[in-house]
């Protein structure tokens, strides 16, 4: 289904917004909650006293300011909370103590910084863009793609047969884009999204083969390139057809994007026959003709 392509002022609002997003509302939960607990329980005492009292809530708070500078954002701070209070904990008893005393509100805290990144993980990405000379996409949204995380797809039959899959996927949590490709690329490994991209790819192709005849070989499962002044991460697949027997029948390179914001963008090339991405590794000049299109 065809889908006139949308104002450019929502290309520019709509990222910005969910950026904003990811970062504005959990900190502003979390103070918010903190500022109901002192009002309830500490109403004489000032609102900076409070959050001393209890240093880890604090912490929560600051973090989630910091998330811009943060890598892996959401993830890599529950990690380093988690760390950080068992290793306390341990070398201090006071510190067992006061983890008793505390459990709650700050079992609270995380549960709420959790919950809030995970709801604005369904904020609006950009709209993916292809390059000119491909012309118009010939699907431009997945009636099978996840409501969560947000995310958006268009794809392009081209006039030699392939076929370029551009997606742009919300990371939940993260807004930094260091190390942002490596952990999306093992989320999409873990649930089998590529499979499923080549799947609704092949139904392009030929629509009497059932595509689950295909699947997946990794040839490289994360390989870095520099792709016009930016080095980008990318895979590279086989495709297996099962028919009186498994053969090579041609291949899936993808790109990764990671951008300010949490927002990663893929670019996936398939082409059928025999090593159709000779003279052109890591999908080059597919690759730079997205890139130019999208500075």
């Amino acid at each position: 289904m065809f889908i006139h392509p949308r104002p450019h002022s929502r290309l520019v609002t709509m990222p910005l917004l969910g950026s904003a997003l990811v970062w504005l509302a959990p900190m502003g939960v979390l103070l918010a909650w903190s500022f109901g607990q002192w009002r309830e329980k500490h109403p004489g005492v000032p609102f900076t006293d409070h959050l001393r009292a209890d240093p880890h809530i604090c912490a929560l708070i600051i973090l989630q300011i910091c998330l811009w500078f943060i890598p892996l954002g959401l993830w890599l701070i529950l990690l380093g909370f988690t760390l950080t209070s068992l290793i306390l904990a341990g070398l201090h008893p006071e510190q067992r103590i006061e983890w008793r005393q505390r459990l709650a509100p700050r079992a609270l805290a995380l549960v709420l910084l959790l919950a809030m990144h995970m709801l604005t993980a369904l904020a609006p990405v950009s709209e993916p863009s292809g390059a000119a000379s491909w012309n118009q996409p010939l699907f431009t949204e997945s009636q099978d793609a996840p409501a969560w995380p947000a995310s958006e797809q268009h794809t392009w039959l081209l006039g030699d047969g392939t076929i370029v899959v551009v997606t742009h996927i919300r990371a939940p949590g993260v807004v930094n884009p260091l190390w942002l490709d490596s952990s999306m690329r093992a989320w999409v490994a873990g649930t089998n999204t590529e499979e499923k991209r080549l799947q609704q790819s092949v139904a392009l192709m030929d629509d009497w083969i059932s595509p689950d005849a295909f699947r997946l070989e990794p040839v490289h499962t994360g390989v870095r390139m520099d792709y016009g002044g930016e080095r980008l991460l990318f895979t590279h697949n086989e495709i297996m057809f099962d028919f009186f027997g498994e053969r090579s029948s041609g291949e899936m390179i993808t790109v990764w994007r990671p951008l300010w914001g949490g927002e990663v963008q893929l670019l996936t090339v398939i082409r059928v026959g025999p090593d159709p991405f000779l003279g052109n590794p890591g999908a080059q000049t597919y690759a730079l003709d997205w890139l130019a299109a999208n500075p």
